[in-house]
């Protein structure tokens, strides 16, 4: 090395130190129910009361501190209290409870991390079928976290946007593709007086679907189409096609974009939202580090920015835009395609 040589900064180093430390305070503060207690502000001997803790209430002061440092509490004049954010998701009574969400999307994509030199230098493992991303009883199970999900920004960004095309105030019939519990769809009708939507999943999650709906109160504007939407009758007349986070399972592509247009209105609009990874399938890193686990095992399901935009091109829309849309999960990629006068490419 030269005398006038710098290393780098060891600022990303020390910042991946502190990543499982943060994890592990939040699964401890959700297994010992925090949230649930911090609703009034209170000290560290109340919380440990509150707690049945008999030892030393020292340790849980320092974990306290720390739930603060992530943002969970505050702490103010030795009183701690939920941060908004904590009494929004990790509060158990909360309708926006994520506790089961987390243990899910942990469960998924942490459950590789312990084994990546092995997975990296013997290839992937044989799946069982219920480990598979295809599975219908995953997504099944997975329903009501996805619904919570949906309600915590994602459905009302996906009606902003919908409500914000020149054609919405005349559309009139909504595709929600593969829209698990189908809130994002019901929330985007919701903004239209007269607008009808219809829900295409598997049966299994259209059996959960319905009753979401009906929670949300939008039973008698939503309808249902239950099958795998590469083999079932897609409908007609639609004039706006939701779609997100899920044509990885699109098995001919050409085939099922042709079939997608032709189940639309001529002038009708599909929004479809994924990730659009970029830099040689190296960025968003929020997307690629969270994909690890799933694509050690085989199971890669990202697509290129710009993959999709293509593949709507190559099918005859007669105009094709993109641009980038934070939707809650990363960076993601927002495809507007809109289907020409008499179906024809323009």
């Amino acid at each position: 090395m030269t005398d006038n040589f710098f290393p780098p900064a060891l600022t990303p180093l020390f910042d991946i130190f502190t990543g499982p430390v943060k994890m592990a305070v939040m699964q401890a503060a959700l297994e010992l129910s925090i949230a649930d207690i911090l609703t009034e502000a209170m000290d560290a001997e109340a919380m440990a009361r509150a707690l049945n803790i008999d030892a030393d209430p020292a340790g849980l002061a320092y974990f306290l501190d720390s739930m603060a440092a992530v943002g969970f509490v505050t702490k103010i004049c030795g009183q701690y209290r939920n941060t908004d954010f904590a009494d929004t998701y990790f509060r158990s009574e909360s309708p926006l409870y994520m506790g089961p969400f987390i243990a899910r999307m942990t469960a998924m994509q942490h459950k590789n991390l312990s084994r990546i030199v092995q997975l990296v230098t013997t290839g992937p493992p044989a799946l069982a079928e219920k480990e598979t991303l295809e599975t219908e009883t995953r997504w099944e199970k997975a329903a009501a976290d996805l619904a919570v999900y949906q309600q915590t920004g994602a459905a009302q960004v996906a009606a902003d946007l919908a409500r914000s095309l020149p054609e919405f105030e005349k559309a009139r019939k909504l595709l929600d593709l593969g829209g698990g519990p189908g809130l994002i769809g019901a929330t985007i009708v919701k903004q239209h007086p007269t607008m009808a939507g219809v829900l295409l999943d598997l049966p299994a999650i259209i059996r959960q679907a319905e009753k979401h709906i009906r929670k949300f109160g939008m039973a008698d504007r939503i309808s249902f189409i239950s099958g795998d939407y590469n083999e079932a009758d897609l409908g007609r007349g639609y004039d706006l096609v939701w779609v997100s986070h899920n044509l990885y399972y699109a098995k001919e592509k050409p085939v099922f974009f042709n079939r997608l247009k032709a189940a639309m209105t001529d002038g009708g609009v599909l929004l479809c939202v994924h990730e659009g990874l970029t830099h040689e399938r190296t960025q968003p890193a929020p997307i690629v580090l969270s994909r690890l686990s799933l694509a050690l095992e085989g199971q890669d399901v990202s697509f290129n920015k710009g993959e999709l935009a293509d593949h709507f091109r190559r099918a005859g829309f007669a105009t094709v835009e993109s641009r980038p849309l934070n939707f809650g999960i990363g960076q993601s990629e927002l495809v507007i395609a809109r289907k020409g006068k008499g179906g024809a490419q323009q």
